[in-house]
């Protein structure tokens, strides 16, 4: 497989912020810190590559080794969903440390509480708290100057955006953005991915399809956008060599993002509600014959509806299907969801239903 290296969107807001297919994290991170002439490094890591792999202390020697550093500090794991805590703390090492530049390890989790706590490190003072995330919702603000650099590990596909959502202590997830906020280099390197437990693989990889399913659902979906969502499903369902695979599904999820930052076809009713479910639950919603005609010519299937065929994508992953599946059980808990998803910042132009709506939709889902 060759490297290939290209502008991570074609958008003059992303000048200078590339993106790597088929890396080589042990010669791309301390290739990009020499050119950025970084000298105090954080980096930001899943505990799994950590304790489980030997990615990250392959990787700390070799920074140790070929690198000048001033500085290296680790910091080893991020709760799921971006908890406000992870952010706080991040912001706090890179703040006390004067680190420059930051490079994350892991799924979106991790992405997104380095975005975060980047452009926090800018507009906040050192010791900031929850109250003073809050108040900076809905407002706008500046950005560090630091380099970010980020070798995911999930198909989420979050590091491709400006903005980042992290989860406050009420379970709130909220969103904090930048127009320069994504990382300076995105690594794609299907090794380091290649580690990552198939369950959670296949979970990101459905968030990905789900990009897919609902852009083509929305009305403002045009033909140039069609194609880019056409043919990120297509890269989800090709049958390839793992690390090929692993490849061509990384690309995938860049392709199925790029019609929602470039021309604002967002994305329905489950993103909005998923952000705050903290989980995908498989629910899919509208019959697009897109979607369909997708699926059957790339898996050679024979379903009659986009619902039908992305249902049964879903059960072929073995992952859930029911919100009782994921511990969604309660009539507490459904409301609680269906109240956040109202003010989720999907929800604005997306034409999600009124909370009656929603609640039956999860209902229906249970």
């Amino acid at each position: 497989m060759s490297k290939q290296r290209i502008q991570q969107l074609p958008l003059d807001s992303h000048r200078g912020h590339d993106a790597i297919f088929n890396a080589s994290y042990l010669g791309d991170i301390p290739s990009a810190l020499q050119e950025w002439n970084s000298k105090r490094v954080l980096l930001v890591v899943s505990k799994a590559l950590d304790t489980k792999t030997s990615i990250v202390s392959d990787l700390e020697a070799r920074l140790t080794d070929s690198v000048k550093l001033e500085h290296l500090q680790k910091k080893t794991g991020v709760g799921s969903h971006s908890p406000y805590a992870d952010i706080i703390d991040i912001a706090n090492r890179v703040q006390t440390n004067n680190i420059d530049a930051v490079i994350s390890l892991g799924s979106g989790s991790y992405s997104d509480a380095c975005k975060i706590a980047v452009m926090l490190s800018a507009t906040l003072q050192p010791g900031f708290t929850e109250t003073d995330m809050e108040n900076l919702i809905d407002q706008k603000h500046g950005l560090a100057g630091y380099e970010k650099l980020n070798v995911p590990t999930s198909l989420s596909a979050g590091e491709w955006n400006s903005y980042a959502s992290g989860t406050n202590s009420r379970g709130k997830k909220q969103h904090f953005g930048h127009a320069s906020g994504s990382p300076t280099l995105i690594l794609c390197d299907p090794r380091v991915a290649a580690t990552t437990p198939a369950h959670l693989w296949l979970a990101s990889g459905v968030r990905a399809v789900d990009h897919c399913v609902e852009g083509l659902g929305n009305v403002k979906c045009h033909e140039e956008a069609f194609r880019h969502f056409e043919n990120g499903l297509k890269c989800f369902g090709d049958r390839k060599e793992l690390l090929e695979g692993i490849s061509e599904c990384q690309a995938g999820s860049r392709k199925a993002l790029l019609p929602f930052i470039k021309w604002h076809v967002s994305f329905g009713a489950s993103h909005a509600i998923g952000h705050q479910l903290g989980s995908v639950a498989g629910v899919q919603h509208g019959s697009h014959d897109q979607v369909l005609s997708i699926f059957n010519k790339t898996l050679n299937w024979h379903e009659q509806s986009a619902s039908d065929a992305v249902a049964k994508f879903v059960k072929l992953l073995g992952l859930p299907t029911r919100l009782s599946e994921v511990g969604v059980t309660n009539d507490e808990q459904i409301r609680k969801i269906a109240e956040m998803a109202l003010t989720d910042v999907l929800a604005r132009d997306n034409g999600l239903p009124a909370y009656e709506g929603i609640v039956e939709i999860l209902d229906s889902a249970r």
